[in-house]
């Protein structure tokens, strides 16, 4: 694959290296397992094979077959291989940086050969389609949050804002859902009587598992799966229809960080 061939509107400015988390328990606690688990189930078993059985096939129906064949075999060569003696969140890094990186490959080619409308229409679309298919435990979950917090209140903090409490936060940041796929995670307004969570994500996973020189462009972010497997799907998927929850996502790129915003009718 050309290295001129790569799409990108980030030149490789404001990249920014993933912060460096040691420690016995980041590797090793209780959120580590749950997302070494999400990744393998969610991942690889559930989000790996749009690559393989959807993007693949359409690109070699697009161009030529054996040089499609030969570009997917070299990308795949860059895979990190899971160790039984790594951490649970070496395991998870691995897979997903592993999932971002081929995906990301897929994306940029794709582009090559659509228009904007096509290109949407095939990697959002079909995201979509497969959530629905393959994730209906998951999606009922996320939309059962707005449910559960439809009748309960915030109380303001001492300087006024609008913050979970200490046990909330503690059970957020130790057993976070979504950390699996955002990496480590604020929120910076919790107003469940309103219907308003803000989500504050100071290096998402996408941007950061993946070793930079493995990266089908080293000089750019992986901003196209950023933008049309994460926040067009989860947008699509939650959209706010009937009063439900509504994700709006907001990547700061070229940086690393991400604002998402969830929202639901309170009556």
């Amino acid at each position: 694959m050309p290295h001129d061939s790569i799409i990108s509107t980030d030149q490789g400015t404001g990249r920014v290296a993933a912060a460096k988390k040691p420690g016995f328990y980041y590797n090793w606690g209780p959120q580590a397992w749950i997302d070494m688990w999400m990744s393998n189930t969610m991942l690889v078993k559930k989000a790996m094979p749009i690559i393989s059985h959807t993007f693949v096939p359409i690109l070699r129906l697009s161009g030529d077959k054996e040089q499609v064949d030969r570009d997917y075999d070299e990308i795949k060569s860059r895979r990190e291989p899971v160790k039984w003696s790594d951490s649970p969140r070496e395991k998870w890094r691995k897979r997903y940086g592993n999932f971002v990186r081929e995906a990301e490959w897929a994306l940029l080619e794709l582009r090559r050969y659509y228009s904007q409308k096509q290109y949407e229409e095939i990697v959002i679309g079909t995201s979509v389609a497969l959530s629905h298919e393959n994730s209906p435990e998951f999606l009922k979950m996320m939309n059962s949050m707005s449910d559960k917090n439809k009748n309960k209140k915030a109380k303001p903090s001492k300087d006024g804002s609008r913050r979970p409490g200490r046990w909330s936060t503690f059970l957020f940041e130790t057993f976070n859902p979504a950390h699996w796929l955002t990496g480590r995670a604020t929120i910076t307004e919790f107003d469940p009587a309103n219907g308003l969570t803000v989500m504050e994500i100071p290096d998402c996973a996408w941007h950061t598992c993946g070793p930079r020189e493995r990266l089908p462009n080293p000089d750019a972010l992986p901003e196209e799966g950023c933008l049309n497997i994460c926040k067009g799907p989860f947008e699509a998927l939650f959209n706010g229809e009937g009063g439900g929850l509504k994700m709006e996502f907001e990547p700061h790129l070229p940086e690393t960080s991400c604002t998402v915003r969830m929202s639901w009718a309170t009556r």
